[in-house]
C-alpha cells in the first residue's frame, strides 16, 4: 500500500517543476534553499536522467544520518517520507558508488504557529426617549468575541457594558470569557447562565465560575458564584426610624437597616455517570446564602428626616431637618440585623437526582428529576441548640420534638456551615408527622409524595414515523425553593399529553394537547384550584403558488374548588367563587404572489372569549368575563426598483368589566407604512414612515408619528444605523410629544 502511494507520488512530482541536478538526478522535493512545514516532509530525487543505475548502490543521508533503509528506492526515484521534523536547517546527501560526488542540497523547516481562526463583533448604541417633560437616554458597547486554536482550544467573550449600571441595582454590565478544550472541557469566567439541572440552577446569570467537563462516561459541572451583588441602598432611604426611650428615660432615635440587599453566595455541582446518547445518571447539590457581614451596619452619610412623635420631642434636634447618621451620634442607636425591617437573610440547600434514557436510536426518551429543598428565610441569629429544639413546638422538656426523640439526635451547631437550622426553617418538619408510629392517620408513601419541600418531574418523549408525543407529569410543593432558580412556580401539580404528527409528506403538521394543574400537593388542601387546558391546531403548507394557513385552539376551564357564598355578617357577604371557561382561537394566512410586482400578504385574527361560569353573582362583583378580538393585515411588497413598502393594519376590540355591574369596550386601530431605498450601490439604505392610531371607548386617544432612519455602510466591516420617531399623542384633550432616537456603530472582524 505504501508502494503504491509513493508510486503515484512521483508521478505528481514529475509533472511539477523540479530542479536538474548533477548526472541526470533530479531534485523534487524539497526544493534546495526552500522553507517547508514539519510534518509529512517528502525527500525525492527522480533518476529519470541516469542510466544503468544499480539501486544498491545508493545510499540517502539526513543531517549525516543514514536513512537508506526506511527510504523507498527503485530505478525511477527515491523518496523518503518523515512524519514529522524539527524546525531549523537541514542537508539531504545522496550517495551513488561510482559518481564523481555526491548530490547535497538543504532545506529549512519553519516553526509552525497554530492555526487561529476568530470572528468578533464590536457595537456600540445610543437611544434616547423623551415623553413629554420625561427623558431616558441609554449607551451601550458590546464587545463579542470568538474563535479557536490548535484546534483543540476555543475561547469566546461576552462583554456588554451600559450606562445603566448602578450601584442602586443588580448588575447591568455583563463580564464573560469562556474557554474549551475540545468537547472535554468548558470553563466560564465572569458571568454565565449555567444549567446544572431544572430544580436547582437553569438559567439564573450568575457572576463567578462555571466549570464543565466530560470524558468518557463521567459528566462534572460545578458553579461557584454569586447570585446577587451587594446592595447598601440609597442612603436617603436607609433607615426607617422610631422614637424609643432608654432605661435612664432618655428619648433617642432607634434606626432599623431598610433599602438592602446582601450578597448572596451560591456553590453548586452535578457528578453524572453516561454521555447521555443512551443513559445517564446524576447527582446535584446546590447551597446557597446570603453574606450577613456584606451590609453595613452603619452608613455614615445616610440621611434621615426628623419629626417628633406626640410623646415629644430629642433635645437638640429640630423638627423637618435633614440629619446624617454621623451627625444624630449618640442620639441615635442602630438596631441589631434580627431586628431590621427589611428582608432577612437566607439559606437555601437543595438535593436533586435525574436519570435520563435515550433508546431505539434517540425516538424514545425518557428522563426525570427528584429534588428536595431545605430554606430559613431568616438566619440572623445562627442554629438553634437542641434545649432550644425540645422546646421550639411545645413548652414541654422532654427532649422531644413534637413525637420525636431527642437524645440521638446532632447538635444543629454541627452543621451550621451547610445549614442554618433554627425557628425560620421551611418546613421545620419536612414530612408530615402524623404519617408515624403505631397510630398514624397519614399513609407513609401519600406522606413522602405530599411533602411541602419536595419537587419531582417525569417526561417520556417518541418521535416513531413522524409522530411526536409527550407525555410529562411534575409536582412542585408549596415549600420547594431554590434561591439559584426563581422561576419554578410552586404550589402546582401538573401533567400533560402532547401529540405531533406530519402528513402528506410534511404538508400538513397536526398538534393536539391536554394539559391539566392543580394545588392538591399536602394532604390538608380544603379547596383545590384546577386549571385544564385543551389545544388543538396545525400548519398547512399546500405547495408552491398556494397560500400557507395556520390555526390553533386553546379551551381553558379554570375552578378555585369554593361553590358558596361565605357570609360575613347579615349584610356583608364575601364572594371568592372562581369558575370560568375561555376560548381562544388564531387563525393565520400567509401568501406570496405576483401582481406587477412581488407581494408578501399575511393576516391574522384572533379571538378570546372568557365567561363566567356563575350566574348568580351579586351586583358588587366585578365580572371576570372578557371578550377581545384582533384583526391585523401586513403587505410587504418589493418593486422592479429597489424600493421596497411595508403596511401594517391591526384593529383590536374588547369589553371587559370596569367595576360591579359595569361593562367598558375599548377599541383600537393602529396604522403603518414604512419603506426602505437602498443607494450608492446599496451602501446607503434610506428608511421612512408614518404611524397612525385611534382609540375609541374607555378612553379617547389618537396619535400620528414619523419616523425616518439610515443604515450606512462606512466601510466593508464597519456599519451605521441611525432611526428617529416623532409622535405626536393627545389623550382626553390633553397632548403629548414622544420622540425616540436610536443610532449604533457595528464593526465585524
Amino acid at each position: 500500500m505504501i508502494n503504491r502511494s509513493l508510486k503515484f507520488l512521483r508521478y505528481i512530482l514529475l509533472s511539477t517543476n523540479c530542479i536538474l541536478g548533477q548526472s541526470g538526478l533530479m531534485i523534487m522535493s524539497p526544493e534546495p534553499a526552500s522553507e517547508v512545514s514539519g510534518e509529512d516532509v517528502l525527500i525525492a530525487v527522480s533518476f529519470m536522467g541516469v542510466t544503468d543505475l544499480d539501486i544498491n548502490s545508493i545510499t540517502l543521508l539526513l543531517d549525516g544520518a543514514d536513512v537508506t533503509d526506511q527510504a523507498y528506492i527503485d530505478s525511477d526515484m527515491v523518496s523518503y517520507l518523515i512524519d514529522r521534523i524539527d524546525p531549523g536547517d537541514h542537508e539531504v546527501s545522496l550517495i551513488i558508488k561510482g559518481a564523481v560526488e555526491p548530490l547535497v542540497w538543504g532545506f529549512k523547516i519553519f516553526s509552525k504557529d497554530p492555526p487561529v481562526n476568530y470572528s468578533g463583533k464590536i457595537r456600540s448604541s445610543s437611544s434616547m426617549d423623551q415623553i413629554d417633560s420625561q427623558t431616558l437616554s441609554i449607551n451601550k458597547m458590546t464587545l463579542d468575541f470568538k474563535g479557536s486554536a490548535y484546534e483543540w482550544l476555543s475561547f469566546k467573550t461576552n462583554l456588554k457594558m451600559t450606562s445603566q449600571e448602578d450601584q442602586l441595582y443588580q448588575p447591568r454590565n455583563i463580564y464573560g470569557f469562556s474557554f474549551g478544550i475540545k468537547d472535554i472541557l468548558k470553563l466560564n469566567l465572569g458571568d454565565s447562565n449555567p444549567r446544572i439541572s431544572h430544580f436547582t440552577i437553569n438559567g439564573k446569570r450568575i457572576r463567578g465560575l462555571d466549570l464543565n467537563f466530560k470524558y468518557g462516561p463521567l459528566n462534572f459541572e460545578f458553579v461557584q458564584g454569586e447570585i446577587n451583588r451587594t446592595i447598601q441602598g440609597d442612603p436617603s432611604k436607609a433607615y426607617s426610624y422610631d422614637i424609643d426611650t432608654d432605661n435612664m428615660g432618655e428619648r433617642y432615635i432607634s434606626l432599623s437597616r431598610t433599602g438592602y440587599t446582601f450578597q448572596q453566595n451560591v456553590t453548586s455541582g452535578r457528578m453524572a455517570i453516561g454521555r447521555g446518547e443512551k443513559f445517564q445518571l446524576g447527582f446535584s447539590l446546590m447551597k446557597a446564602r446570603d453574606d450577613t457581614s456584606s451590609v453595613d451596619l452603619e452608613l455614615a452619610d445616610a440621611q434621615i428626616t426628623y419629626s417628633p412623635d406626640a410623646t415629644g420631642s430629642i433635645n437638640g434636634l429640630d423638627s423637618g431637618v435633614v440629619y446624617t447618621i454621623n451627625e444624630l451620634g449618640t442620639r441615635a442607636q442602630i438596631l441589631d440585623g434580627k431586628d431590621w425591617s427589611g428582608s432577612g437573610p437566607k439559606d437555601n440547600l437543595v438535593i436533586s437526582s435525574d436519570l435520563g434514557f435515550n433508546l431505539f436510536s434517540k425516538r424514545l426518551r425518557i428522563d426525570g428529576e427528584v429534588a428536595f429543598s431545605m430554606t430559613n428565610n431568616n438566619i440572623w441569629g445562627g442554629p438553634l441548640t437542641l434545649a432550644e429544639l425540645d422546646t421550639l413546638i411545645d413548652d414541654s422538656v422532654d427532649n422531644k420534638l413534637s413525637s420525636f426523640d431527642l437524645s440521638s439526635f446532632p447538635d444543629p451547631a454541627d452543621y451550621e456551615q451547610y445549614l442554618i437550622i433554627n425557628s425560620n426553617l421551611a418546613p421545620l418538619v419536612p414530612i408530615d408527622i402524623n404519617a408515624f408510629g403505631d397510630s398514624s392517620t397519614v399513609d407513609l408513601v401519600d406522606a413522602i409524595f405530599s411533602m411541602p419541600s419536595l419537587a419531582y418531574r417525569t417526561r417520556a418523549i417518541t418521535n416513531f414515523y413522524g409522530n411526536y408525543l409527550a407525555i410529562e407529569y411534575s409536582q412542585v410543593g408549596p415549600e420547594f425553593n431554590s434561591l439559584a432558580n426563581p422561576y419554578i412556580v410552586k404550589n402546582k401539580r401538573e401533567w400533560s399529553v402532547t401529540d405531533k404528527f406530519k402528513l402528506f409528506s410534511n404538508r400538513l403538521m397536526l398538534n393536539i394537547g391536554y394539559k391539566h394543574q392543580d394545588d392538591d400537593i399536602l394532604t390538608t388542601v380544603e379547596n383545590i384550584k384546577t386549571q385544564k387546558t385543551l389545544s388543538f391546531g396545525f400548519n398547512a403548507v399546500p405547495g408552491p403558488n398556494l397560500p400557507t394557513v395556520n390555526f390553533s385552539y386553546r379551551s381553558i376551564t379554570r375552578d378555585n374548588g369554593i361553590d358558596e357564598i361565605v357570609q360575613l355578617t347579615d349584610t356583608t357577604f364575601t364572594d371568592n367563587r372562581e369558575k370560568t371557561h375561555t376560548n381562544n382561537i388564531m387563525v393565520n394566512l400567509n401568501y406570496r404572489f405576483n401582481l406587477l410586482w412581488n407581494h408578501s400578504l399575511s393576516g391574522t385574527v384572533v379571538s378570546v372569549e372568557k365567561e363566567d361560569k356563575f350566574t348568580d353573582r351579586f351586583l358588587q362583583f366585578v365580572d371576570p368575563s372578557i371578550s377581545t378580538q384582533v384583526t391585523n393585515l401586513s403587505l410587504s411588497t418589493r418593486y422592479n426598483s429597489p424600493l421596497e413598502t411595508r403596511l401594517n393594519i391591526t384593529k383590536n376590540s374588547s369589553e371587559l368589566s370596569t367595576g360591579p355591574g359595569q361593562r367598558g369596550t375599548q377599541d383600537f386601530l393602529t396604522l403603518n407604512i414604512d419603506a426602505d431605498y437602498p443607494f450608492f450601490n446599496k451602501k446607503l439604505l434610506g428608511r421612512g414612515g408614518i404611524s397612525y392610531a385611534k382609540g375609541t371607548g374607555m378612553v379617547d386617544m389618537s396619535w400620528l408619528g414619523f419616523k425616518a432612519g439610515i443604515r450606512l455602510k462606512l466601510l466593508e466591516d464597519l456599519n451605521l444605523n441611525a432611526q428617529g420617531e416623532f409622535r405626536s399623542k393627545e389623550t382626553g384633550g390633553v397632548s403629548k410629544n414622544t420622540i425616540i432616537a436610536r443610532a449604533n456603530l457595528e464593526y465585524s472582524f
